[in-house]
């Protein structure tokens, strides 16, 4: 079944009653199989006013829980939506795409931006170890200054830098190197006392009033200052309890989350999904947070030539959710708890589904059990039941669902610009990273995995690393160690047992400003071959060896050609 949406009154116009007909006509059809809904060509705005309303708690995001959602796809059975280069323009704050117990969902030719970005930017005029002066363009960015401290505006929003800022190479449109985010008068380690004034329309002079804060010593006039003051609220894509999700020939300008975030989802297919920054406006920034999220996935994850940029964080996460035991109310009874802030209200599985109770210390596993019952008391804890003991549980340890373990293929795709380090890979499923093109700030690859601070699990099987180019990376120290790094939070080793199991990285070519190729320590085996190294002067060198190997139980390096 084919509807086209102009006879539901939604039209490539600039109206807020095409989000009132869009919410009536997906209900009309919430309920029929197999509908395809086509938008032609044209720019369609979607607005906050009458959208539908829900409670969320969507993982990796700062929560405020109430979302406005502009396409509810909740319960559709083989369900499309086709454009034909078509513009979706949003205004703050709306979650556009909800796709929840959705079982076959494609969408193609879309493309999505923001009528005013959650994020701006200014041009350096001048800066001095603790003044500079910045363009700001009041209208494309409305701010105004009050008591020393600077608001922006938006459509439906009025906030101070929450998120502190970002210095962008005004060349390269790439952070700078060794930068770090600034934060300005707020509880942050990198924060700066700092007054704002403005000397005239536009031009805003920011003074440090501590004597022993300065600016970046690679600050300088031309670069770049992207201004984050608003939340991670809304991401492009929210997809959660479905499967066969197939996205293509999209492009994200811009969103005020991550593009895509999706948890309990079985089999994702993602092609030419390109995040980008928009051809006219020239934005430096994109996606306010990571390009493509999964959490507690499984079956196929497929990302294929797709192009990721100047997003403000990692282009591509992978990971569980590790919950704490903060009670044992008995061998089969516990009361777990979501620490980190942005994952609270997510239930960490379904009765019927395997789970692992790791130690918190070596991130091993103690045991597994299959669980009974669950309740969620609140955002924070849930009442989980086991059906058989475990008795070498302790307060303090973690428990892992097991029954999401996703399969991974990266192929063809481009990571450059963004803030931060490049994918992020702990499933321990099969993962395959090949044919792609890093030119990441940070680490490229990272093999983390932590039971004592972020909380995000996935011990990893077998990852292969093979045909890619990785141009200069890791020239920000605060984001990486090295190109490839394996990084787990273990605190205790115990003897011929590791976290993760097997990395390759075969085939290769690897452009290097510096000595470091690999920091890796909590793994199995490591097998290095057939890797091409060359050497480039792009940035000043930053210290390091080739390997910095520590709790690795074996490591082979064969052929490599350094040039």
């Amino acid at each position: 079944m084919k509807i086209r949406v102009e006879e539901w009154g939604i039209l490539p116009i600039d109206q807020p009653m095409n989000t009132y007909y869009l919410r009536q006509m997906l209900e009309t059809y919430r309920n029929e199989k197999g509908v395809t809904f086509y938008f032609s060509k044209g720019t369609y705005h979607f607005y906050p006013d009458y959208a539908v309303e829900k409670l969320l708690y969507i993982s990796n995001h700062d929560e405020d829980t109430i979302k406005k959602i502009a396409f509810d796809f909740s319960d559709f059975e083989e369900v499309s939506l086709c454009g034909e280069e078509t513009e979706f323009i949003f205004h703050t704050d709306i979650l556009p795409f909800y796709i929840h117990r959705c079982k076959g969902f494609n969408i193609e030719g879309i493309r999505i931006d923001y009528a005013r970005p959650a994020y701006s930017e200014g041009e350096i005029l001048s800066v001095a170890p603790r003044r500079m002066e910045v363009r700001i363009d009041k209208e494309k960015y409305p701010y105004y200054i009050l008591h020393d401290r600077i608001f922006f505006k938006g459509e439906n929003f009025c906030h101070e830098i929450t998120n502190g800022c970002l210095e962008m190479d005004g060349k390269r449109l790439a952070p700078v190197y060794e930068g770090h985010d600034i934060g300005f008068n707020r509880s942050y380690k990198q924060s700066y006392h700092a007054a704002f004034k403005e000397l005239e329309e536009n031009i805003v002079e920011i003074t440090l009033l501590d004597e022993n804060q300065k600016f970046l010593s690679t600050s300088k006039v031309g670069n770049r200052m992207i201004f984050r003051h608003h939340m991670r609220t809304h991401p492009a894509f929210y997809i959660t309890n479905s499967q066969d999700v197939v996205c293509k020939d999209i492009i994200i300008y811009h969103c005020t989350g991550m593009a895509v975030i999706s948890q309990f989802t079985k089999n994702i297919h993602l092609e030419q999904f390109h995040i980008l920054m928009h051809p006219e406006k020239k934005r430096i920034f994109t996606a306010t947070a990571d390009g493509f999220h999964f959490v507690y996935c499984t079956g196929q994850l497929h990302i294929k030539d797709c192009k990721l940029e100047n997003q403000l964080d990692d282009p591509v996460n992978i990971h569980g959710i590790y919950g704490r035991i903060h009670k044992k109310l008995s061998e089969t009874e516990f009361i777990v708890e979501l620490v980190e802030g942005m994952q609270k209200g997510v239930q960490l599985g379904q009765k019927g589904e395997r789970f692992a109770i790791l130690n918190n210390e070596t991130m091993l596993e103690e045991a597994e059990s299959t669980l009974e019952h669950i309740e969620m008391l609140n955002r924070d804890f849930m009442y989980m039941r086991f059906s058989r003991a475990i008795v070498a549980c302790k307060e303090g340890y973690v428990v892992e669902n097991k029954e999401y373990v996703p399969n991974v293929l990266i192929e063809g795709c481009l990571f450059r610009n963004n803030r931060a380090r490049g994918l992020l890979l702990t499933s321990a499923g099969q993962v395959i990273v090949r044919k792609n093109v890093f030119q990441n700030a940070g680490a490229a690859i990272l093999i983390e995995g932590d039971s004592n601070y972020w909380f995000e699990s996935g011990g990893t099987n077998y990852i292969s690393v093979c045909d890619n180019q990785f141009i200069d990376c890791a020239y920000v120290s605060d984001w990486g160690a090295a190109p490839i790094q394996v990084s787990p939070s273990a605190r205790t080793c115990v003897e011929g047992k590791r976290y993760h199991k097997y990395l390759e990285v075969k085939n290769n070519e690897f452009w290097c400003f510096d000595d470091r190729i690999m920091n890796a320590r909590h793994i199995e085996k490591i097998v290095f071959k057939d890797n091409i190294i060359h050497k480039t002067e792009t940035f000043p060198p930053l210290s390091g060896e080739n390997f910095v190997l520590e709790e690795v139980l074996d490591f082979i390096e064969e052929n490599t050609i350094k040039q």
